[in-house]
């Protein structure tokens, strides 16, 4: 009876841990921003502030997308043999994120200069998309740092 215990814990244990290791903070916050975009999305029927949110779907969705794209190149990626990684991928995966998060970054200055809304709760999306494309400047700087020490390594 111990030893079954024993291996229905260590089972646990094992798939706990490889469900953790599959979790990304990127995927993570790829999951927030669409939250946010489904609030967004229902407050368009019923909105004072449309075009205001309407654009600010559209960022939400933009970012979903390039992550989602990221994620797919990521698969790519990660099926190239070791031996057979060039430069040129990871200089992909590089420039793919700095180009999300410039558009992050124009995102930001294009809700910062919204002066003035019609009602509250856009401004409680307002504050949030700011928050969400903030972080994930942020946990795209993270996975740069992880890139730009895999390229250092390929040129050793």
């Amino acid at each position: 009876m111990k030893k079954m215990g024993f291996i229905v814990l260590s089972l646990i244990i094992f798939l706990a841990s490889s469900a953790y290791a599959l979790d990304t903070a990127l995927f993570d916050m790829r999951n927030e921003v669409f939250e946010e975009s489904k609030e967004i999305k229902l407050s368009l029927t019923y909105s004072k502030d449309v075009v205001l949110m309407s654009s600010m779907w559209d960022s939400c969705i933009m970012v979903m997308v390039q992550l989602d794209a990221y994620f797919y190149m990521l698969r790519i990626f990660n099926t190239i043999e070791t031996e057979d990684l060039k430069q040129d991928a990871v200089d992909t995966l590089i420039s793919w994120l700095n180009d999300v998060k410039k558009t992050n970054e124009m995102n930001v200055k294009s809700l910062d200069s919204v002066s003035e809304t019609a009602e509250a709760y856009t401004k409680v999306h307002l504050d949030k998309l700011k928050t969400y494309f903030g972080k994930l400047n942020t946990q795209i700087d993270i996975e740069l740092d992880k890139i730009f020490k895999l390229r250092k390594s390929l040129k050793k």
